[in-house]
């Protein structure tokens, strides 16, 4: 029954205010269900027998009293009962606490009162309940008792403020008054001292790893330094790291120089949006790179392990009673005793200085590297926004609708903080100019990274990435780099079979991050450019921020393009004199012949052998003319195009007065093996190019779309070979990217 609507037909009051409208019931409440009379008097009864609130007896409403259950009950779940039954001893005033299977009913958890809270509380705190202005709270610090305050909330039968007797006792206003003063306490020195974990410092991290490779098996060597790189990389916990599975890092669809690895057991991930692909780049210093030390470690690891499971550890061990795997946890607790024996507690790694002196009574612990990462991306400059993207740590969002509709994956903002955690900057592994002709992609898979490949034979940029960043740790004399020695022999072995004179084939080539628009671009810095150093430092130690470094890169891809347009526009230049040289000397030799157009005239006077005999030396003197035109341009291509300008010129008209490549007969192209090797991988280019002028380009606008395609700074020899592993990646496609169709 609408009461106000019979309210307004009383008073003569109109329902509503312009537009009329018809009362129309809600079929979710038009006929409420009516408790039965033997239903209320049962909670009347049960009330008054246990002295509680009727209307805090609710039946019907869901709540139970929770078990202790040591299978399924969380970590977090177990410290709960563990305070609640401290918390209910003192309110029975018991001397024995009671057991956490203890279950209490509904009437005994309606008796708690927020005095009851804030007693217990304060004698937490300052060892009585009755406190006074002058006393310090030397018992507990505040989130101390906010979490023994959740623990009680965590049983209550409501969850409501406190107000007038009814509600959650520990949401009540004594209770917030008495956590607002432990703060100011502490902050003013008198409360208690701060026991939690400080963050690692840089210098801290880099003795880490030394400890840790100083031992001489390979866990200690290998493993441990490649789970803590992964560790900051993703700025992740520990039992984030150990659960990670062999599958788990793959190829970046986007950029084939870079990988990606969901991190799904991630404290905060409930859903599995929240837990995105997350790139992984290299870094120049060989410490910090993620990329090397896990081609190094996959490759020695499955080498013993073909078949295992986990990234980190080869063993399975269910429990018989929960069905869970606790290898992960084993694996956890093994490291973190590791790294208290052999770093934490050695005098070197005390005698660091610590920049916090404020904020080290509680030392260091597997949380504080965490916190090392995510300080240092800080002090780098990023966001507390980007920080919490890649660390995956659940960002509030206010309730407001528009963020349902958007995205949790910020592809650029994880790619910019993962730059930054690349000490010394971002890089990827290229083979140097020359190189790539002997070492193809199946002679890394065949000789340098053979167990990788055949776990993950699917996964060819995956392969490629760490197949080149393995070859360079092998051939590289840095004593930095800990490869076991069976691995970097076999490699050094089957690289100097080919007889290659490059000591080291792979090169480190900067990157940068930036976006456009809402694209995230990955471009090489070439070298000489300004875009140069770490955290957007050059190489006088100024800083760009990411706007002027971008500008900055743009300018020198501007630079390039108009380099080599301008190569383009010579050549042509060079080719159009060639060609009026001819015809200027084909018109002059016309004249001579005909004598001129005085001598013109007296040419019907002769007789027709006269003219007979002229007109045989005119084609003598003209095929000699051509030949001399013809023959003069040797069929022969350049040696090193630097540019797909000038591969298009070389094709079109010939560069320094060669013979254009597209008139070559069958027999000049293949003149020998180079000759025609040299025509068949350049021909995927003209021929990428002649199809998109076909398509109603511009011959510039052909070139500027495959440099977009395969980058702007890649070399023509690159660039060749990405369109030859096209046709075998998009074959049922035709064999062309995509953006070239």
């Amino acid at each position: 029954i609408n009461h106000a609507e019979d309210r307004n037909k009383e008073s003569n009051i109109p329902a509503s205010r312009g537009r009329p409208s018809a009362s129309k019931p809600r079929a979710k409440y038009a006929h409420p269900p009516q408790p039965t009379l033997d239903a209320v008097a049962a909670v009347a009864a049960a009330s008054i027998a246990g002295g509680g609130d009727i209307d805090n007896l609710v039946e019907g409403d869901g709540w139970e009293f929770p078990r202790y259950d040591v299978n399924s009950l969380k970590h977090n779940e177990k410290r709960y009962f563990t305070y609640f039954m401290e918390f209910m001893t003192f309110f029975h005033a018991r001397d024995e606490v009671y057991p956490k299977t203890t279950v209490f009913t509904r009437a005994d958890i309606n008796k708690i009162t927020p005095k009851a809270v804030h007693d217990w509380l304060a004698i937490t705190a300052f060892g009585k309940a009755d406190y006074g202005q002058g006393d310090k709270s030397e018992g507990a610090r505040r989130s101390a008792m906010e979490y023994r305050k959740k623990s009680v909330s965590y049983f209550m039968t409501s969850k409501r403020e406190w107000c007038e007797g009814k509600g959650n006792p520990t949401r009540s206003v004594i209770i917030n008054k008495l956590l607002s003063h432990v703060g100011l306490l502490q902050t003013r020195g008198l409360g208690s001292k701060s026991c939690a974990k400080r963050k690692l410092t840089k210098e801290e991290f880099k003795l880490e790893m030394k400890l840790m490779r100083a031992e001489n098996d390979w866990e200690h060597r290998i493993k441990y330094p490649t789970m803590s790189i992964w560790q900051f990389n993703f700025i992740g916990r520990i039992d984030d790291t150990t659960h990670h599975e062999v599958t788990d890092p793959k190829g970046h669809k986007i950029f084939p120089f870079a990988l990606q690895s969901k991190v799904r057991w991630s404290k905060n991930v409930f859903e599995e949006k929240r837990c995105p692909d997350q790139i992984i780049l290299g870094a120049a210093d060989p410490d910090w790179c993620l990329q090397l030390l896990l081609s190094i470690y996959l490759e020695s690891y499955l080498e013993q392990h073909p078949h295992a499971k986990y990234l980190f550890t080869e063993l399975e061990q269910i429990d018989p009673k929960s069905k869970e795997d606790r290898a992960p946890i084993n694996l956890k607790n093994r490291w973190r005793t590791q790294l208290k024996k052999i770093v934490w507690s050695r005098p070197e790694f005390e005698d660091i200085e610590c920049e916090d002196d404020d904020d080290t009574n509680g030392g260091v612990g597997s949380h504080s590297r965490r916190k090392f990462a995510a300080d240092y991306a800080a002090n780098c400059g990023h966001s507390d926004y980007e920080i919490e993207i890649r660390a995956r740590w659940k960002q509030s969002r206010s309730g407001k609708v528009i963020f349902f509709y958007i995205g949790l994956k910020k592809a650029f903002e994880d790619a910019s903080v993962c730059a930054t955690l690349c000490i010394g900057g971002p890089i990827k592994y290229e083979l140097k100019e020359g190189t790539d002709a002997s070492i193809t992609p199946n002679w890394l898979y065949e000789h340098v990274i053979p167990n990788i490949k055949r776990r993950f034979h699917n996964d060819t940029k995956l392969c490629n990435v760490l197949g080149k960043a393995l070859l360079y740790a092998c051939m590289s004399d840095d004593p930095n780099i800990t490869v076991p020695d069976i691995l970097r022999n076999r490699v050094r072995s089957a690289y100097n079979s080919l007889g290659l004179e490059e000591t080291q084939p792979v090169e480190k080539i900067p990157l940068h991050v930036h976006r456009l628009r809402d694209k995230l671009l990955i471009s090489e810095v070439r070298a000489g450019s300004l875009v140069q150093g770490v955290d957007g430092r050059d190489g006088s130690g100024m800083t760009y921020p990411e706007a002027v470094q971008t500008l900055l890169l743009r300018q020198d891809q501007l630079e390039l393009t108009m380099n080599q347009r301008f190569e383009g526009v010579s050549s042509q230049i060079h080719n159009l004199q060639n060609f009026n040289g001819k015809n200027f000397r084909l018109l002059n030799n016309n004249l001579r012949s005909y004598g001129g157009t005085i001598q013109g005239s007296f040419v019907q006077q002769r007789t027709r052998e006269m003219r007979a005999q002229e007109r045989h030396e005119d084609h003598d003197l003209l095929q000699r003319d051509d030949h001399l035109g013809e023959d003069t341009q040797a069929a022969v291509l350049s040696s090193n195009p630097t540019s797909l300008h000038a591969l298009w010129v070389e094709y079109r008209a010939g560069l320094n007065g060669r013979k254009a490549a597209m008139n070559f007969t069958k027999s000049e192209r293949n003149a020998d093996h180079k000759t025609s090797q040299k025509y068949s991988r350049r021909n995927h280019i003209w021929k990428c190019i002649q199809r998109l002028c076909n398509n109603g380009m511009s011959s510039d606008v052909a070139i500027d779309r495959i440099r977009q395609t395969y980058g702007f700074t890649t070399s023509p020899s690159k660039i060749i070979d990405s369109m030859i592993d096209d046709k075998k990646r998009y074959k049922s496609e035709g064999g062309i990217h995509p953006t070239l169709r």
